[in-house]
């Protein structure tokens, strides 16, 4: 069998785009939302057989305290392709690759638990974390209740500006675009989003529990404050930076990994991915 690797050969986004589904339990809708909107940031790699490609991966642009990077994601490989060790060497490709246009850093969240000693034979490492706290719906009304913000106020759509000023350091910083993009892709699957000036969140819903696991904010009561008027939820689970003073006293857990394309990088103590695609 005769591999050949590829960028960004998009003539084959149709055959993708099948991929994916076959691979994934995802909707049509979100699949062709990521075609139409993160391909100006996005590089895509695939294995082909003659002319069919049989694993895909996409490397997402992004940076890391100012080094370039990536977030790998959606890497899926054919069926009867599959324990033949062809994503292992896309992977490898697509690294070669990427370490040759000046990325410094490859971060990815595993689908599953086992997938992460997979990552970790290919030399990423199990250090990115986050936080997580959770609140009663009447203890986030006290917060609410507190918000006396002062702050000058930051258009929650400049999620880059938002970014800067919540997350600081030590975090892979996506562009706006992207953003925007995982707003609306969450929203194919019943997930909220609160946009206000100076806080931005994305939420599930399940058994009158709100899953926040995406969250921007200079002031946590005027966040509050919004969610609390998007559901009636009884608990809030929000995960987030593991230095943030809002997980104070809370457990760091694992989540995602993280690997220096570069001998000279070191790899930041605990980096946050923040938002991820399911």
């Amino acid at each position: 069998m005769k591999l050949n690797f590829e960028k960004n050969n998009f003539g084959h986004i149709p055959l993708l785009k099948k991929l994916w589904l076959d691979c994934f339990e995802e909707k049509s809708q979100a699949v062709d939302l990521f075609f139409e909107r993160c391909m100006d940031f996005t590089s895509i790699y695939t294995a082909r057989v003659e002319h069919k490609p049989v694993a895909m991966l996409f490397l997402v642009r992004s940076t890391l305290n100012g080094k370039k990077a990536h977030y790998l994601c959606s890497a899926a490989t054919q069926g009867e392709y599959r324990h033949l060790g062809i994503m292992s060497r896309l992977i490898e490709y697509a690294l070669e690759d990427s370490h040759k246009n000046g990325d410094a850093y490859s971060l990815l969240f595993p689908a599953s638990e086992k997938l992460y000693s997979y990552y970790e034979r290919l030399g990423y490492q199990p250090l990115c974390t986050a936080r997580k706290k959770v609140f009663t719906r009447e203890e986030l009304k006290r917060i609410a209740q507190n918000n006396q913000s002062n702050l000058p106020l930051v258009n929650s759509y400049n999620y880059e500006e938002l970014q800067r000023l919540c997350l600081k350091d030590n975090f892979l910083f996506q562009n706006n675009n992207f953003i925007s993009f995982a707003s609306d892709y969450y929203s194919l699957y019943d997930c909220k989003t609160v946009k206000s000036d100076n806080c931005f969140a994305i939420f599930e819903e399940e058994n009158s529990t709100a899953e926040v696991f995406y969250s921007l904010y200079t002031d946590f009561s005027r966040l509050a404050e919004k969610i609390l008027k998007k559901t009636t939820a009884k608990q809030f689970v929000f995960t987030g930076k593991s230095d943030d003073e809002l997980y104070e006293n809370s457990l760091i857990e694992k989540y995602g990994m993280i690997k220096s394309l570069d001998n000279n990088e070191k790899i930041p103590e605990n980096t946050y991915i923040g938002i991820t695609l399911s």
